[in-house]
């Protein structure tokens, strides 16, 4: 049907606009294209006549948890901003938050079947295979995208976002893959990530590999494990003769430098190395938790993290609290719950990598809630738990072949 493949059409450009970095790029590189914010108006433009297409299946769409809660949050930016200073900065930061409900919104319809999720999952994994080439090209050519020096960062400028874009990209995306591919696909994967010298993202793939090995049945520990070895031993033949020429190349182009140097030291000893950047965080979430006892139970308003701190706390539940008090504390995780209330079997198991590596990041950065690369993933994994109950139906079959059939569909295998 036109409006299939109109659905599934839109769904691999919400992904390749958005969870490939290009939105953030193009508003850099060539900014007459217009602001993120603009590919956000577009695509729920382009939605609009899905609105009038919903599949029969599909929940009545007020009832989707993911729904309920983006307006509760809606609700919440706009009561505690007439609480505010409403200055422009409190009134950017509504906007923003607004322009997020709206892009979580129209994903969320655009990927309201099952061919449009499995699109949407392997437009997510090119995505994710992608971004992760760019930062290894860009950890020996420095400063290709990056505004840091030897830290890679790809299409989303930042090394951080680039890094939390593929840890999420993946967990969502891997098991869409066929199995052979699923063990590269994470470690290679976890290159890309490296080669951004973010902490928390590297923690967080450590978390979500191990998640995915122990709580799902997509991802095998021997793929992973061949994978690995297979890589020692071309590393061991192909690159450690050439290991102290490759190091002077990368010091001359600036890969090593005092910023990666310290990173890579508090890799392997996260206790006793302290650097500039932890450091500075650890002093503004120290000013944060000081500004939030003075309003704690109601906050001081939307907008007041943005207005407080020239550099931001990198924390998301910090910033929701200086903002709405108490109740901020429990938006993300709120959040997490909506994501995953109604799912089941391997989906669920997905959806718990997911939420484990969302709350985590979320103590390292405070955009989780604004930034496109969570936003879609956010969408995508509500419509997988959404359109859950039409793929039960389509496996019916009271026999070990259909259940059979109704775990290939759940996983994408």
């Amino acid at each position: 049907m036109p409006i299939t493949y109109y659905r599934n059409a839109l769904a691999i450009l919400a992904v390749a606009t958005f969870c490939t970095g290009w939105s953030i790029y193009q508003s850099y590189a060539f900014p007459a294209l217009g602001q993120p914010k603009d590919w956000i108006l577009g695509l729920s433009l382009l939605s609009i006549p899905l609105w009038l297409f919903k599949p029969k299946f599909q929940q009545p769409f007020l009832k989707v948890p993911l729904v309920v809660w983006c307006f509760g949050f809606a609700f919440v930016t706009m009561l505690w901003f007439f609480g505010s200073s409403q200055s422009e900065i409190a009134w950017r930061e509504a906007r923003g938050r607004l322009s997020a409900i709206m892009l979580v919104l129209s994903c969320l319809m655009i990927f309201a079947s099952p061919s449009a999720v499995r699109s949407a999952r392997w437009a997510l994994a090119i995505a994710v295979l992608f971004g992760t080439t760019l930062n290894i090209y860009e950890f020996f050519v420095p400063m290709t995208f990056s505004l840091i020096q030897g830290r890679s960062a790809g299409l989303y400028i930042n090394s951080n976002t680039s890094g939390e874009a593929l840890v999420l990209g993946m967990i969502l995306s891997v098991t869409v893959l066929p199995q052979f591919f699923r063990g590269p696909f994470l470690l290679l994967t976890g290159l890309g990530i490296f080669a951004t010298f973010s902490r928390g993202s590297i923690a967080a793939w450590l978390i979500a590999v191990s998640g995915l090995l122990f709580f799902t049945k997509g991802v095998r520990a021997r793929d992973v494990v061949w994978t690995f070895l297979l890589s020692l031993l071309i590393v061991g033949i192909v690159l450690l003769p050439k290991l102290d020429a490759i190091l002077t190349s990368m010091d001359r182009a600036g890969v090593i430098n005092k910023n990666t140097e310290e990173r890579l030291a508090w890799l392997t000893n996260p206790s006793g190395v302290s650097d500039n950047s932890s450091t500075a965080r650890i002093q503004v979430a120290q000013q944060a938790w000081m500004k939030f006892s003075d309003h704690p139970w109601v906050g001081s308003g939307t907008g007041t993290m943005k207005e407080a701190f020239d550099i931001p706390p990198h924390n998301q539940y910090l910033a929701l609290m200086l903002d709405h008090g108490a109740l901020g504390a429990a938006i993300v995780p709120l959040l997490i719950l909506a994501l995953i209330w109604r799912a089941q079997g391997e989906t669920r198991r997905i959806g718990l990598v997911f939420g484990t590596i969302t709350l985590w990041l979320a103590f390292f950065t405070h955009n989780i809630l604004t930034y496109e690369h969570s936003l879609v993933p956010f969408a995508l994994l509500a419509a997988m738990v959404s359109t859950e109950p039409f793929l039960v139906r389509a496996a019916t079959k009271a026999s070990a072949e259909g259940e059979a059939d109704l775990d290939r569909a759940l996983t994408g295998a």
